[in-house]
C-alpha cells in the first residue's frame, strides 16, 4: 500500500525534476504556465509538490521542455543490484552505496523495494 508520506515524497521528487528540466530548457515559470494553458501557481505547485499533476499535463508539460515523461520519472526510484553474492549495490537519487552484508543491507532496502526497481 502506498502511504500518504510516499506519495508526498514523490510528488516533491517529481517536482524538483519539472524545475530542473524547466530551468534547462531556460523557461521561466510564467512561460511555461503560459505554453501548457496553465496558471503560474499550478507551475509552482506542480514544483513544490502540493499538487498531484495530471498525466494529460505531464506529457504535454514534457512535450514542450522537450524530453521524455520517464526522463522525470526514472530518477525518483532507487535501484538495487546483487554484484554477487554478499555484494549489493543500492542507488537512490544522489547516492550509491555498496553494502557488503547482505542482512544489514536487507533492512535498509525493504523500505526501497516497494517503489523501486530492482535489477538482478
Amino acid at each position: 500500500m502506498v502511504t500518504k508520506e510516499n506519495q508526498d515524497i514523490f510528488y516533491k521528487k517529481l517536482g524538483e525534476a519539472i524545475r530542473s528540466a524547466r530551468k534547462k530548457s531556460n523557461l521561466t515559470q510564467d512561460d511555461l504556465a503560459d505554453q501548457l494553458g496553465l496558471t503560474r501557481i499550478s507551475i509552482v505547485n506542480f514544483e513544490q509538490g502540493t499538487q498531484k499533476i495530471q498525466l494529460h499535463n505531464l506529457v504535454e508539460l514534457t512535450s514542450v521542455l522537450n524530453i521524455e515523461p520517464g526522463d522525470l520519472l526514472t530518477p525518483l526510484y532507487a535501484t538495487m543490484k546483487i554484484n554477487e553474492p554478499g555484494k549489493v549495490e543500492l542507488s537512490i537519487p544522489g547516492e550509491v552505496m555498496q553494502l557488503s552484508d547482505q542482512e544489514a543491507g536487507a533492512e535498509i532496502l525493504k523500505s526501497f523495494l516497494k517503489y523501486s526497481k530492482y535489477k538482478k
